[in-house]
């Protein structure tokens, strides 16, 4: 793991991606546990009669417990931050040139070198490992994963086998339309580009939630449209950045950027009821979450060791997401009636695990795809 790639890229983007990722396989992990949800009426008052503490330090302690479940069950929020992190990432390194540098095909191309390899590997370590979660058969449906659907027909294949890949069927439609939004971002600029996205977004979801309600997993990423608030809004950010870091840098992480970060976050949180709200859910949660998640990343720079590993997992995210979520559903269904004190031991050293390994097979198939494919 010598690469260290963080020394060139931006090194708090990958501290972003490695919490991120991190605090996802936590939640897949923690998920077996019977704890009540943060956003339901009465939650702190039911987690007291659960908790019972009988001193002060009975009372913090509960305290914490009540944070730290709030923080567990809030891990799926982390996938938004990837949709913001794809779209800047990508804008970024194009802002300068405005242009692929072997044309939008040899863009493409190299995209799909890079999704694809990885991705199959992810199949046929599922074929062949044992200690994974297995609820369905082995059937015409993982032909058709392996090929990259993961959107028809949407009811058996969107969470078959390994639920985490209904996120590769979004970003390959993502990465389809890109080319048309990066164009538009050049002529039209960062806020006539964010106000055509935002009511693209919020006008599909409002129509797909409440005027002609469709099955909630098309919502959720098995089409692009009531995502695309995330992505586009990491490709203003990305070409904001390009083209004047020093002062997006000193906005991003002053206190007025991070009290941005809390407040958009938490009205995202509120966002989950009535319906009509839920217009906005995704869009809030995902872009508040990602100024604090970079403000988080940014801290964590003054330990240097931290940050280090913290930016190395994120640059191999992608492997420990596509590999992770059979064995975590298989290990933490065995241990969900230890103690909690035991059942995160048990989880913490699956994430470490886990974390190793997938590292090592990805940094191993991307060699192997340059080497074999260039």
């Amino acid at each position: 793991m010598s690469a260290q790639p963080a020394t060139v890229r931006l090194g708090w983007i990958d501290g972003m991606k490695g919490i991120a990722i991190l605090w996802i396989v936590y939640f897949h992990g923690f998920s077996f546990r019977d704890v009540p949800w943060p956003l339901s009426d009465g939650y702190l008052a039911t987690y007291w009669k659960l908790c019972q503490p009988t001193s002060w330090l009975g009372e913090i302690s509960c305290a914490l417990g009540a944070a730290g479940v709030a923080l567990s069950k809030f891990g799926f929020h982390a996938v938004a931050v990837f949709l913001v992190l794809s779209g800047f990432g990508l804008t970024y390194s194009l802002a300068k040139t405005g242009e692929p540098a072997g044309g939008w095909i040899g863009w493409y191309r190299s995209r799909l070198l890079r999704l694809f390899p990885m991705y199959w590997v992810a199949h046929l370590v599922y074929l062949t490992l044992p200690f994974q979660a297995r609820p369905e058969p082995i059937d015409y449906r993982f032909v058709l994963s392996f090929f990259g659907d993961r959107v028809y027909p949407l009811d058996m294949i969107f969470y078959y086998f390994n639920p985490a890949l209904w996120y590769f069927g979004l970003l390959l439609q993502l990465y389809l339309v890109f080319p048309l939004l990066f164009r538009l971002l050049q002529r039209v600029g960062v806020g006539t580009f964010l106000s055509i996205v935002a009511l693209a977004t919020f006008g599909c979801r409002y129509l797909l939630l409440c005027v002609m309600p469709v099955n909630g997993d098309v919502v959720q990423g098995a089409f692009f449209l009531p995502r695309l608030w995330e992505f586009g809004f990491g490709m203003a950010a990305g070409w904001l950045y390009r083209r004047d870091l020093a002062t997006i840098d000193r906005w991003l992480f002053s206190r007025a950027g991070l009290a941005t970060g809390v407040a958009v976050y938490v009205v995202g949180l509120y966002c989950y009821a009535p319906l009509w709200r839920y217009t906005f859910a995704d869009a809030l949660t995902g872009s508040g979450l990602s100024i604090l998640l970079a403000h988080v990343a940014r801290a964590a720079e003054r330990l240097p060791r931290v940050a280090s590993a913290l930016a190395t997992v994120g640059a191999y995210s992608y492997g420990l997401y596509l590999l992770h979520q059979p064995f975590v559903l298989y290990v933490m269904s065995r241990a969900q009636h230890l103690p909690i004190t035991a059942f995160l031991a048990v989880l913490a050293s699956l994430i470490v695990a886990l974390t190793l390994a997938a590292m090592a097979v990805e940094l191993r198939v991307n060699r192997l795809a340059q080497r074999v494919l260039g």
